[in-house]
């Protein structure tokens, strides 16, 4: 429960947390386990038999936030306890552990990442030297604000509308500074930087993977925030036009092999600036970077052969997908945390800010870009699924073994399931018999007899 609780809390979509529950009950010898997760409760319910009262367990999920280190963690020690490394008595230990387990990266390290994110996503827009400058040091105050601000407890809503009026304030100044630069991608930066965060991809693959109820509540959650920001670019816009000050989005940067090269390297900047700020361990810093840089050039790629925005992301996003199943199983951690850091620089930022500049004179035409920017959000969430499928049907051919392979399906509580997500396993030295209103028993020999 503790890490389930620990996974849904940190970013994990509903089908890894319920994949990780099943493996470890399975792993532990229990038959006849049911699981439920939802936005922010998760329960499990242990039949003995037949003629047996069900014993059931909830844990509410209140805190969220995006640390991928303790999501490695938390793969790891469940793979040495399925693997029979570690006692339950051990795993338990590591799990509280990791709970209360200081952050990977300091804080300043952390805006320094998002920092790193905002001139990322402002030079793939081909922004000069000042414009990403200004986009750098809007990102890193809007990230070293909100961490200040979340500590008074103030609705992320408010902290999202915050942070996009701190973004069109900085676009206007940049336009007193030099008014011959494009100081809108500053406001394009700040947005992509504070969507980033959001649950957008994850809500979508809960949808695609069957997890309505927990999509749904994700979705509207993304909705909301979203509002928030617009809200505050909104508040900037009308900021601008009082003083004069033309914020406005140019036309699209044509691609040439030039902006293709330029995407890559900022692919790479917007990958490594994410990870870094959703605490990603340092081992993996230079792979989720690279991964990022790969989604990048196939998405240029496809633009310049005119694919469209959606089949271009989509494509890329796949290819990023498959990628990330195989790159987990090799560096043992969760596929999510590469998928993320690769989609992050695809992520529809001037679309987004288009669509907030058109729908104040024609609400038609800006709903139009709002609504290509969702369907790009849900070309990338589809996309990296669907590739995240293909790898892992060919790894489940070729090795047995499901530690560290996303298990990607409509919600499974089939014992053919979870045979395939859980080794048999006899623990080292037997362990003593636990409560079993607990729902923590350990597979003795004397107490439980080793799964078929």
């Amino acid at each position: 429960m503790r890490t389930g609780e620990l996974m849904l809390s940190n970013g994990s979509p509903a089908a890894d947390v319920t994949a990780t529950l099943l493996r470890i009950v399975s792993a532990s010898g229990i038959r006849n386990v049911t699981t439920e997760v939802t936005f922010n409760e998760i329960s499990l319910s242990y039949l003995p038999d037949e003629e047996a009262l069900p014993f059931t367990r909830l844990r509410a999920v209140h805190n969220r936030t995006t640390d991928y280190s303790r999501l490695d963690a938390l793969e790891n020690n469940t793979h040495r306890y399925c693997a029979g490394e570690i006692d339950l008595p051990q795993a338990r230990a590591n799990v509280l552990q990791i709970e209360h387990a200081q952050r990977e990266y300091s804080q300043l390290l952390t805006a320094a990442g998002w920092t790193l994110l905002g001139g990322g996503a402002a030079f793939s827009l081909g922004a000069g030297t000042l414009v990403v400058i200004a986009a750098m040091v809007a990102s890193g105050v809007i990230s070293f604000s909100l961490e200040l601000l979340d500590r008074y407890r103030l609705p992320i809503f408010y902290l999202q509308a915050f942070g996009g009026f701190v973004g069109a304030v900085s676009a206007i100044i940049v336009h007193v500074i030099d008014e011959s630069v494009n100081s809108s991608i500053v406001v394009v930066a700040c947005i992509m930087m504070l969507l980033a965060g959001l649950t957008s991809i994850g809500a979508f693959q809960d949808a695609i993977t069957g997890w309505y109820v927990t999509a749904s509540a994700r979705v509207f959650e993304t909705v909301m925030l979203t509002l928030g920001l617009v809200i505050g670019v909104q508040a900037g816009i009308m900021l601008a036009d009082r003083v004069g000050s033309d914020i406005s989005i140019s036309a699209e940067v044509p691609v040439t092999l030039n902006s293709i090269l330029v995407m890559t390297l900022a692919g790479a900047a917007i990958g490594f600036g994410f990870a870094v700020g959703c605490q990603v361990p340092a081992r993996l810093l230079l792979a989720c970077a690279s991964l990022a840089a790969f989604g990048s050039l196939i998405s240029a790629l496809m633009s310049a052969a005119n694919f469209g925005a959606l089949w271009s992301v989509g494509v890329a996003s796949g290819a990023v997908g498959f990628a990330s199943v195989m790159m987990a199983r090799h560096l043992r951690t969760p596929a999510i945390t590469f998928v993320m850091c690769a989609v992050v620089p695809m992520v529809p930022g001037s679309l987004i800010y288009r669509g907030l500049l058109a729908i104040g004179d024609d609400v038609q035409r800006g709903g139009i870009y709002l609504i290509t920017a969702g369907g790009v959000a849900i070309a990338l969430a589809s996309g990296s699924v669907f590739g995240q499928y293909l790898a892992t049907g060919i790894t489940w051919r070729f090795r047995r073994a499901m530690a560290f392979t996303p298990v990607i399906a409509a919600p499974f509580a089939t014992s053919r399931w979870r045979r395939r997500v859980a080794k048999p396993r006899l623990p080292k030295r037997p362990g003593p018999k636990t409560d079993t209103m607990t729902i923590e028993v350990t597979a003795t020999k004397d107490a439980v007899q080793p799964p078929s």
